[in-house]
Formats: C-alpha cells, structure tokens, sequence
C-alpha cells in the first residue's frame, strides 16, 4: 500500500508530520493530484488548537492548495497528467436552494476542504475535476497557492457592491484584509487600513492603501471621519476578526452604506438599530467565494506584483513548525506563508 508525507491533526493541540496512506482513484470523475505548494491560513490555524466548531478529527489541514495531475479518472476529459491546478476548496450539493441561486459557498450541506474533509499539507489528494481550475504555465506554484485569498477578497467586495470611487474602510491588514484591500483597488475605491501592527501597517502601503490608521495611537473614528470629509466610508470590512468593531461601523458608515464582519467569532454584540435604519445600512455576510476562481485566474496577468508581495515567505514540509511559528508572530514582516513540496 502506497504511502506519503502529510501534517495530521489527531485532536486539538495534537498534531505533526506523519506517513499516512496515499490516496487513490475510486470514481471516473475522481482526479489524484500531486501537491506543490500551499498557503497557510489562519483558519488552519484554528483547526490546530480548536478554534473552529465545525472541524472534525483527525483532519489533514491547507485549502489554498496549487497541485499537478497526476492521474484522472475514466470519465475526465478536462484535465490530463502533467496539468498545473489550483483546488477549489469547497463541496455542494448542487440541488438546496443556495445552490439553485449559483450560491454554492453556503450549500445547505457545505463541506470545506480542511475542515470537513482532508486538505492540501500532503503529498498527494484526490479531488473531483470539476473543483480543479487550470493554471496558466508561467505562474509559479508557491504564487499560486495565494490565487484561493484573492477569491475571498473578490467575494467580499462583490457582496459588498464596492463601486469605483467609494470609501472603504478595512479593520485588520493581516493576508485576509490584503487581499480585500487589493479587490478594492481594482475597483477603484479609495482605501482605508486601520491596524495596530506597525509591519502590516507598512504593508497595506505597499499594497496601495490611501491612508493608514493605527488605532492604538490616534482616535480611529476621528480620523476616519475627517478622510471621508464627515460622511464616513461607503463600504466597512471587519478583516480584523473582532465583533466588539461592529457597533463602531454602523455609527461610523456612510449613508447607505454597507458593513461587511468577515468575523466567524461566536461573541454575541449589542448593536443600536436605530442608525441602521435611519441610514438604511446593510449588513452582509460573507463565506469563501462563489465563481471567483475563474475571474481571479483571468487577472493574473495584472497579479502577479502583488502575488510577489503577498507571498513574502516559503517553507518545505520538513519546516512546518518554522512556519507555524511565524505566522503566529504578528509583529513580524510576513504576509501569506506558503508551504512548499
């Protein structure tokens, strides 16, 4: 019985690199892929220590997976060996009322890639051909492991009808909140970061934010106001995970405005509805992407400097612990973390 390398999660706080059995073809539609690079993201993060409800053990963690096939089964015509993929992480139904209306990214029976079933810190999946997105051949695999927080980004901005020439303010600029950062430059909004991290501060610069805010050092709301000439953003994304900025959106939002809590915090908070309605606010939710792998792959010619940037460290396999250890440290210089095979 063939094996490979993969990082197995037993349990909570109990996990490391093991030989596990190598998967194989069961299904014509079934795709065995060779894994070669994969980003590490903060909900892999959570799975390690517990942190997500819906995780089950023992559980393979990496869904921002860039792959070769290796094999396909009898019924795939797409795709043959020797194809550069990216993995699209989720699974649906295709039949439940999300899915009726092409939104697959809350099927009613969802299963997420690292969280439901096994992901990409391994040497080899199997995945089926429709959740494979063809590469072009001049995009490195360790840059392409970040095409996955661009869709995301994509996503959020699409769900937040961000138009050309609005506001937008972003809480949090860690890999999430650069990556809506970048949707929203392509837009064209004009961009605001409130972060407390000086790096990631620097970095939202560098990736075209118009004003940078720290919140530990000046009065965000003040400063926020003042930029937006006393109207307030048009568009608020919480990137920062914190539920408690809930209630500073809705006083600080624009007329019209929108407020996206990209948060999955389970922290009830109390909210005062009179200004939602006064304003006519909307808030929405956000989850993984739906027909963004496609639009993001079409871009990449206009990517590829910021997937440069974005990418700012790589790793092997055998370095795991290295790079779980700097994507813990939130004063360093690091933005997407890859883990290279």
């Amino acid at each position: 019985m063939a094996k490979m390398k993969a990082i197995v999660v037993e349990s909570p706080g109990i996990y490391g690199k093991k030989v596990v059995e190598k998967p194989s073809i069961k299904n014509p539609d079934d795709v065995l892929i060779r894994v070669m690079a994969v980003g590490i993201c903060g909900s892999d993060i959570h799975l390690l220590h517990g942190g997500n409800a819906a995780a089950t053990y023992p559980r393979i963690p990496g869904h921002e997976i860039a792959a070769c096939v290796e094999e396909v089964g009898s019924a795939v015509g797409s795709l043959k060996s020797g194809d550069r993929v990216i993995v699209e992480p989720i699974q649906y139904c295709g039949k439940c009322h999300a899915c009726r209306r092409g939104r697959h990214n809350v099927c009613r029976e969802l299963r997420v890639t690292s969280v439901h079933v096994d992901g990409g810190f391994c040497e080899y999946m199997v995945c089926k051909a429709d959740r494979l997105h063809l590469l072009p051949h001049d995009i490195p695999y360790e840059l392409a492991a970040a095409i996955e927080p661009c869709t995301i980004g994509a996503q959020a901005n699409a769900r937040a009808g961000t138009l050309p020439g609005d506001f937008v303010l972003i809480h949090g600029a860690g890999p999430i909140g650069i990556s809506v950062l970048d949707a929203a430059k392509r837009i064209g909004a004009a961009v605001i970061v409130s972060e407390v991290s000086e790096n990631r501060l620097k970095f939202a610069q560098g990736f075209g934010a118009d004003y940078i805010i720290n919140p530990a050092g000046e009065d965000y709301k003040n400063r926020v106001m003042e930029i937006t000439n006393g109207s307030g953003p048009n568009v608020i994304f919480d990137a920062a995970g914190i539920p408690a900025l809930l209630p500073d959106s809705i006083e600080l939002a624009a007329t019209a405005g929108t407020i996206v809590p990209m948060s999955f915090a389970a922290t009830p908070v109390s909210i005062n509805c009179m200004p939602i309605n006064m304003k006519e606010l909307t808030i929405c939710g956000t989850r993984h992407q739906y027909q963004m792998f496609p639009k993001v792959i079409a871009d990449l010619g206009n990517r590829m400097e910021m997937l440069k940037k974005y990418v700012s460290h790589s790793f092997q396999l055998e370095e795991y612990e290295k790079a779980f250890e700097l994507f813990y440290d939130k004063a360093s210089d690091a933005c997407k973390i890859v883990i290279k095979f």
